[in-house]
């Protein structure tokens, strides 16, 4: 992945809300986007923003099962992957998801963020797409070497 061209966005797919994460275009850094509420125009609006941004590669939370299998929850998001491709030609990968909503909950809690902000729409959602993103970019970093 490394020296690959243009930006990666990740997506932390939920059935009323999706959060959305985008990398530098050098894919070592993933910002926030924001929360989408999981409307009828979702793709559409995705579809503008993988254009816009200039995005080759988008990163998908897989919410896998404790046995690694998936349950009726991947089920879905399979299916949301499935009609992002039909809508944009961009290649779509999975990662695994597990904890993030929980790692991004306790950064909102460290970060100083009170209860009512937390709970304010899509602040766990927005931190836990960019989580997964970055660690996806963080696994995908070859390391430079020394001379």
């Amino acid at each position: 992945m490394a020296g690959t061209p243009g930006r990666v966005l990740g997506i932390d797919y939920g059935t009323r809300r999706v959060g959305l994460a985008i990398s530098d275009p050098l894919r070592v850094l993933a910002g926030p986007v924001g929360t989408w509420d999981n409307e009828p125009d979702l793709m559409k609006r995705l579809a503008e923003l993988i254009t816009g941004e200039g995005v080759t590669l988008v990163v998908v939370g897989m919410p896998y099962a404790p046995d690694g299998g998936k349950g009726a929850k991947a089920r879905e998001v399979d299916g949301f992957i499935a009609r992002l491709k039909c809508h944009h030609p961009v290649p779509v990968e999975t990662w695994d998801e597990s904890y993030t909503s929980v790692e991004a909950q306790r950064l909102l809690i460290e970060g100083g963020k009170r209860r009512k902000q937390r709970r304010a729409k899509g602040a766990v959602d927005t931190m836990a797409a960019r989580l997964l993103l970055q660690q996806f970019l963080d696994a995908h970093t070859v390391p430079e070497r020394s001379s």
